[in-house]
């Protein structure tokens, strides 16, 4: 394991690859793990990156531009198409290294990353093989679930003109978001102290491309796509990963998680090993 840098689009972006034992001269194909909404490299995802590795696979955790260690200014300013780009260099970087097969690399997503994940997948065919797990497909459908998002997006509307006119920045928590998810709220607050470089918010204007961002309208392209939902899911309706399931082409895959909710698919929540279990056996056939 090392921590590594390669440039997006001019700014520096802080990645850490993991390789497995050394030796040998033969390339193995990689994984690149995309996190969710306002999540830093080593927040819950190094699990299944030091899974996969041990299952033989190199892999690869990157913190986007403006997040964690990595350049770009405003800070926490979440805007997923760059975030995909900034994951589409990261396959150029990666198929340049020697423990890589150029021609075998995946990505795996959670949450919000499931959604980028599948926007790289969907627009750039180095992508051999996508896991989307418990992501959405169209953000403005989900947040026009919530009550009153007329009158909040009306706000971050106003956020966003003020932004282009004056620069101002303004932030807005991220546990205040998802509030419809107390259970996932409450991981990220318990966690957050121990990742310093990880902060719980974002740039208030940058939710008005959130709404905009609507990656299940190129899941058709994907070459190979896994979908991951758990069913009793309080953040992502159900209905967003079957979406994206039904407008992907084959080969693909559905997986329900019985029982489980969003935040048990980290770390040593319930759903861990089920994700993992079927992303290795997707992975094994597709990579």
């Amino acid at each position: 394991m090392r921590t590594v840098q390669f440039f997006s689009e001019g700014l520096p972006i802080a990645a850490t690859l993991r390789t497995g034992p050394t030796g040998g001269s033969a390339r193995r194909p990689a994984i690149i793990c995309a996190q969710g909404f306002s999540l830093t490299r080593d927040v819950f995802m190094p699990q299944f990156a030091e899974a996969f590795v041990k299952a033989g696979y190199v892999t690869l955790n990157l913190d986007y531009r403006g997040f964690g260690e990595s350049g770009g200014e405003p800070r926490c300013r979440l805007l997923p198409l760059e975030q995909a780009r900034d994951l589409g260099n990261a396959i150029t970087w990666l198929q340049q290294q020697p423990e890589v097969d150029p021609e075998r690399i995946g990505l795996f997503g959670i949450s919000l990353g499931a959604s980028v994940a599948l926007q790289t997948a969907g627009t750039d065919v180095r992508v051999r093989a996508v896991v989307c797990c418990a992501g959405p497909g169209d953000l403005e459908r989900v947040w026009s679930a919530f009550p009153d998002f007329a009158r909040f997006r009306a706000k971050v509307d106003a956020a966003k003109r003020e932004f282009v006119n004056t620069g101002k920045v303004t932030y807005v928590s991220v546990p205040r978001i998802l509030s419809a998810d107390p259970d996932t709220c409450a991981l990220l607050v318990r966690d957050q102290p121990k990742h310093p470089t990880w902060r719980l918010e974002i740039t208030f204007e940058s939710l008005a491309d959130l709404f905009a961002f609507k990656p299940e309208n190129v899941a058709q392209n994907a070459r190979a796509s896994l979908f991951i939902y758990p069913a009793e899911d309080a953040l992502i309706a159900k209905g967003e990963v079957v979406s994206m399931y039904a407008k992907a082409r084959e080969p693909k895959q559905l997986v329900a998680l019985e029982g489980m909710k969003h935040h048990e698919v980290y770390g040593d929540g319930r759903a861990f090993e089920p994700v993992l279990d079927a992303s290795l056996d997707f992975f094994a056939k597709r990579l």
